[in-house]
């Protein structure tokens, strides 16, 4: 019985100790535009803001349930809270750009680096960002 409650609180200590130390990330992903001929996303805007992002390289952190994603051109950030996302690291999670308008970040299943797409309510602009190698 002691062996037992020992092996499960050792077990279970260990899955803790993993959990909390994959939720920290921090990597510098390339955006790119998937819909670049669109007249809408052509000139490279992002949630109504003139920041360029094809083949811009971005500075992404996780830090909890907070991403928070930078230009390393520009220093523009914005950040998100990811406590909406599901058990396995996927889903969509809501911001909101300077000018209170929403866009959105979609994850598929995973943890820490890894690729996201980012889209908006105003234009039918999709831009991916991908953990650079």
């Amino acid at each position: 019985m002691r062996l037992g409650l020992f092996l499960t609180t050792l077990i279970g200590l260990a899955a803790a100790s993993h959990i909390s130390s994959a939720a920290d990330a921090t990597w510098v992903a390339v955006s790119t535009l998937e819909n670049g001929t669109s007249p809408y996303c052509a000139g490279g805007q992002f949630t109504g803001q003139q920041v360029s992002l094809g083949q811009a390289d971005w500075q992404v952190d996780i830090k909890g349930n907070t991403l928070t994603f930078t230009s390393r051109a520009t220093n523009r950030s914005f950040t998100l809270d990811l406590k909406a996302l599901q058990p396995d690291g996927s889903g969509k999670v809501v911001g909101k750009d300077d000018k209170n308008r929403e866009f959105y970040l979609t994850f598929d299943p995973g943890g820490g680096a890894r690729p996201f797409l980012v889209t908006n309510s105003i234009t039918p602009c999709r831009t991916v960002f991908t953990p650079k190698s």
